[in-house]
């Protein structure tokens, strides 16, 4: 008779994936996973195949989240301008509310482990092609409304307001000042009403 599994699986992933974030891939052992996620290394190469593996899930579970809490910020208004702003003021709460200074795991990953590990590469273009793609079809529909300039095509606007919430997040990491990271946003939000 199969074992049945004595622990939630998603509750693991978020563990571990705070355990990432904290101390990077390559500083996390596998004595540490065990001990933050609570079950055996038995349990993780049953579940997860191995550390890589328990690593990618909850990476990707990072990134489907981030992307749930994009499409929430998105529903709070009809106006694409300002489902834009919900979308930066969501990045600085976010990074204010990280009180220990972890970051962002998909960006700390990207640096890490990018250039070496096509997986994760992989997942981190996966997770900017569709950060571009909502922008980009939220300046188009704006630009059709009237309410955002047609000054610059909506690609070349998503890629750069994607690289300003990933520019935001780094800075915000090393110096969480809410007045400098508004300030940063405004003067990157200005294109939108010229």
């Amino acid at each position: 008779m199969p074992k049945t599994k004595q622990f939630d699986e998603t509750e693991v992933l978020i563990r571990a994936r705070e355990l990432f974030c904290k101390k990077g891939y390559n500083g996390t052992s596998m004595d540490d996973l065990v001990q933050a996620t609570g079950i055996s290394r038995s349990s993780i190469y049953d579940t997860f195949g191995d550390k890589h593996g328990l690593f990618l899930k909850s990476l990707d579970q990072y990134r489907n989240e981030q992307q749930c809490t994009m499409e929430q910020q998105t529903a709070k208004s009809d106006s694409p301008k300002k489902k834009i702003r919900a979308i930066f003021e969501y990045f600085i709460n976010d990074i204010l509310a990280d009180k220990d200074g972890k970051g962002c795991l998909l960006i700390n990953v990207s640096l890490e482990l990018g250039s070496v590990d096509n997986e994760v590469a992989t997942i981190f273009h996966a997770n900017m092609d569709d950060m571009e793609q909502l922008l980009a079809s939220l300046i188009k529909e704006g630009q059709a409304k009237g309410e955002i300039p047609k000054k610059f095509t909506p690609k070349a606007m998503a890629r750069h307001f994607y690289n300003s919430l990933m520019g935001l997040r780094v800075t915000g990491t090393n110096k969480p000042d809410g007045e400098l990271l508004r300030e940063i946003v405004k003067l990157t939000l200005s294109i939108l009403d010229e």
